[in-house]
């Protein structure tokens, strides 16, 4: 018995990836007349018609792509389409179904999540009498512009290794197979992609302040103007005086004066002045001193300017959001850099809030997220590679810093610090070493556990390959300090002993005393290993909303924030502000200072110096 069925003309299509020729082919079933019935019934093969817009589908998507196309959503739509042969997804004869007006709708209010709708291409209107190969353009544009929606919710918009090398994240992207399967299977397309957004709180909120800002009620933005500046040094200005500088100050603090009467220093002008040096941290007493001229003119102290405008800030901040594991953790710590603030998280609540110490801007702390896996307590702190390489190797090379050596190298900075030195794990005796012909990678430097420690009494491990930590300090006076960007990339953190009480009450259900007794023990490190996922993420906020609604903004310390901005308008980066200090820089800078006839003790130069604190 030979059957043979014949196949529509538009199925004779050249398509993607091999489907064409199955179309073109005629399909033959046939049966061997020694099978039985049943047998025969069974292999009887029938193949469906291949809907004719379709078809021109696959034909289109064999064509050469676009470059403004993205690879992956391109090739996502070839295998979705190749392996569908009933109706469009998006059209019908009559022009965009239902699911097609939904998507487009959403896609229109893409500005409201901080995305750019002129990123997308939407379909134009579809006349009634629509040929196939018109509705199928329209399938293809809506099919991509949906990809590049789900796409950029999940912060796909961009590479963030690629804008800097601090950027250890991966924004989880959705594969767009996963996204073609979910909205065809889904009449509720708007929903499905609005769904796709981060559900952290911050970005919610991040969200309702730019659309609350683009909906004309937030504060204007601020025009920029220029500073009055005061002469550097002048006279002590203070109530009752009359001096040319004080209407100069006026002008600076906004405080306006009867005619004639601009340069004295009346009680009106001593209330505007003491109020600026409380907010600046000093005396509000209303003098007007040297410090107070260098802070009127914007010197000191070292406050990061804001980058861009206030929607730009908010959009930059929701896009790092979007970089985030979906899961923060139901109970997690999260280090926000420019905030200088760690905080613990328990089911959506902060529990513990605490200052931290992060990486100068010469050694920037970088972003990522790991597992709490250790808690070391009375722990040995080991010199990482680059302070060794950077910072103790031009020390301890000829012409570093003296003379002390056996081979011209001062020595004297190792027990300074109470290093200690080995190789291979055996001690060394530094000044047995030619420091000039040794790779100094090779050896260990270790400073023992004890008060001098500069790790303090316990340090917090997620392992990364950034070797970066929190830990305690022995130089607790930073945390006085407002801007706090002192380390090598570490995290120092504010009352370290409570954080150590909550991870492992959490992970062991320790109470808080025993804890203490931890912290209390003297001796040489004692490990702890966590159990359970406790995730620890390293984040680059300037922006934070409160309880309140308010937007907190912090200084772009690191320039993070213009360079993502540049990023998002298409628009060449920024340099990054500095990079490390390099192992010959710091060398020659000694070399400087040798050649002028001082040596380390002569001189307030110390390539080490900054060594204190990871």
């Amino acid at each position: 018995m030979l059957t043979k069925y014949a196949l529509p003309a538009a199925v004779r299509v050249v398509g993607a990836v091999g489907v064409a020729l199955l179309a073109a082919t005629p399909v033959w079933s046939q049966t061997s007349p020694s099978q039985d019935t049943g047998t025969q019934a069974a292999e009887q093969q029938v193949v469906a018609p291949v809907d004719p817009i379709i078809a021109e589908v696959r034909r289109r998507l064999a064509e050469p792509a676009r470059r403004d196309v993205h690879r992956g959503d391109r090739a996502a739509l070839v295998a979705f389409y190749a392996a569908r042969s009933g109706e469009p997804l998006w059209v019908s004869a009559s022009g965009l179904n239902m699911r097609a007006q939904d998507a487009i709708a959403e896609i229109r209010r893409i500005e409201d999540w901080g995305l750019a709708l002129a990123d997308f291409e939407l379909p134009r209107p579809i006349a009634a009498d629509a040929s196939p190969a018109a509705l199928a353009d329209a399938e293809i544009v809506v099919g991509l512009a949906v990809l590049e929606y789900a796409r950029h919710a999940r912060g796909g918009r961009l590479d963030p290794p690629s804008l800097s090398a601090n950027f250890d994240l991966k924004p989880p992207v959705v594969d767009p197979k996963l996204v073609l399967e979910a909205v065809a299977t889904t009449d509720a397309v708007a929903t499905y992609l609005v769904g796709l957004h981060p559900k952290h709180e911050q970005f919610q909120r991040l969200r309702q302040a730019l659309v609350k800002l683009r909906g004309g009620v937030s504060r204007p933005e601020p025009v920029a103007e220029a500073v009055v500046r005061m002469p550097a040094n002048g006279p002590v200005l203070k109530p009752g005086m009359t001096h040319p500088d004080i209407a100069l100050l006026r002008q600076r603090l906004k405080v306006s004066a009867e005619v004639g009467r601009e340069t004295f220093y009346d009680p009106a002008l001593k209330e505007a002045a003491a109020t600026f040096q409380r907010e600046n941290k000093m005396t509000p007493d209303g003098v007007i001193g040297n410090r107070t001229r260098s802070v009127l003119n914007g010197n000191e102290p070292p406050k990061p300017a804001l980058a861009g405008s206030e929607a730009q800030r908010l959009i930059a901040n929701m896009e790092r959001w979007r970089w985030l594991p979906e899961d923060l953790g139901t109970f997690h710590v999260w280090d926000n850099i420019p905030e200088f603030t760690a905080r613990v998280l328990k089911n959506g609540q902060v529990v513990h809030t605490a200052k931290i110490v992060v990486g100068k801007v010469e050694n920037q702390t970088p972003l990522f997220s790991e597992n709490m896996r250790y808690i070391v307590f009375q722990p040995e702190w080991g010199v990482p590679n680059g302070i060794k390489v950077k910072e103790i190797a031009p020390y301890l090379r000829s012409g570093g810093g003296g003379f002390f050596g056996f081979f011209g190298s001062d020595t004297s900075i190792l027990q300074k610090h109470n290093l200690r030195v080995s190789l291979n794990g055996k001690p060394v005796d530094p000044n047995s070493v030619n420091w000039d012909q040794v790779d100094i990678r090779r050896f260990s430097f270790i400073q023992p556990a004890g008060p001098s420690n500069v790790l303090g009494v316990v340090k917090f491990l997620f392992p990364n390959k950034h070797d970066v930590y929190m830990h305690d300090t022995s130089q607790r006076e930073l945390f006085k300090q407002s801007v706090r960007a002192f380390s090598h990339g570490c995290m120092r953190v504010d009352n370290p002993g409570r954080l150590a009480e909550l991870l492992l009450e959490e992970d062991k259900g320790w109470p808080a005393a025993h804890v203490q007794r931890l912290l209390a023990a003297g001796g040489s490190s004692n490990e702890v290993e966590l159990t359970r996922r406790i995730p620890v993420h390293v984040t680059y906020f300037t922006a934070v909303v409160g309880d309140d609604g308010q937007v907190k903004y912090f200084g772009d310390i690191y320039g993070h924030d213009r360079r993502v901005m540049a990023a998002l308008d298409g628009k060449p980066l920024p340099m990054e502000l500095a990079s490390n200090t390099s192992e010959t820089a710091a060398k020659e800078t000694a070399a400087k200072e040798v050649r002028k006839g001082k040596s380390s003790k002569q001189t307030s130069f110390d390539p080490f110096n900054g060594l204190i604190g990871n």
